[in-house]
């Protein structure tokens, strides 16, 4: 059956998305505004990467995103926060792809 997206699903992809729009939002908190707009830009992509094989996932990604913007999310559940979408992003790796943190961190270390 032929995907509706174009794009692939990729749990790296969405994890460095999502943490580098909780980094970008640690710096609007430092006093640069406008990183908050970047740090929204990193959700949209982690959005966009995990729609194809995840769109649960990527509806939670998206109403963090909108309360983010000043919008209303239609969520039954509360909004997650970044941190809470990034540890959601890794446990599902976890159980898609069996890689675990300290697994991925060993394969790293030892290339």
């Amino acid at each position: 059956m032929k995907k509706l997206f174009n794009r692939e699903s990729c749990l790296f992809c969405v994890s460095k998305h999502i943490a580098s729009a909780q980094i970008l939002m640690d710096e609007a908190q430092l006093g640069y505004p406008l990183h908050r707009w970047l740090a929204i830009g990193h959700l949209q992509e982690a959005e966009s990467e995990s729609l194809a094989d995840f769109p649960l996932f990527a509806q939670k990604i998206r109403c963090t995103r909108l309360v983010l913007m000043g919008q209303d999310c239609d969520f039954n559940d509360k909004v997650p926060s970044i941190m809470d979408l990034l540890a959601e992003a890794r446990s599902i790796a976890s159980k898609v792809n069996g890689i675990t943190e300290e697994r991925h961190l060993y394969d790293a270390l030892h290339i």
